[in-house]
């Protein structure tokens, strides 16, 4: 199946990329966010924007997309197709902590840590991991609770290693 996330992008400068652009004027110290706008497709899914991540010397170290939705079993088959069995696949356990309702921009906003337990696809989980010899991907699963019901997926390099004592 093809892959329409263009992964040579990653270890680029940011110059290299036509089209690129941000919405911020300042540059941080940590790096940026720019995007791409492209109508593609990603194993079938529609994604609109390419959200590049760079370092503090603007080389690229991730690519993010969100697709519409909560995918289900059959786009984890292709997923699995695709990339082979997971590194890591994540439900959320215990809740460590909670943060009250508030209003922000007319949105109103909680949030909750939880600890990340191990788990199956069919035990609705919310990460999902693989790590590939030229790059790792993550696909974190938005909640059938949210407003705006999106999957992320975010393309790097050895960003998951940071990640792995969960």
């Amino acid at each position: 199946m093809n892959n329409e996330v263009p992964i040579n992008l990653l270890g680029k400068h940011i110059n290299e990329i036509p089209n690129a652009y941000t919405s911020s004027e300042e540059k941080s110290p940590n790096g940026n966010i720019y995007m791409i706008d492209k109508l593609e497709q990603f194993l079938g899914k529609p994604y609109k924007t390419i959200f590049i991540t760079t370092n503090e010397d603007d080389i690229v170290q991730s690519l993010t997309i969100y697709i519409d939705g909560i995918i289900d079993k059959s786009f984890y088959d292709i997923l699995l197709k695709e990339y082979g069995k997971p590194n890591g696949i994540y439900k959320k356990g215990e809740v460590i902590s909670q943060k009250k309702e508030t209003v922000i921009d007319g949105f109103k906003v909680s949030s909750t840590n939880s600890i990340l337990q191990d788990c199956t696809f069919e035990e609705h989980p919310s990460i999902i991991e693989w790590n590939k010899e030229e790059y790792d991907i993550e696909v974190i699963i938005g909640d059938k609770t949210d407003t705006f019901q999106k999957t992320r997926i975010i393309f790097g390099k050895g960003f998951l290693k940071k990640n792995q004592n969960k």
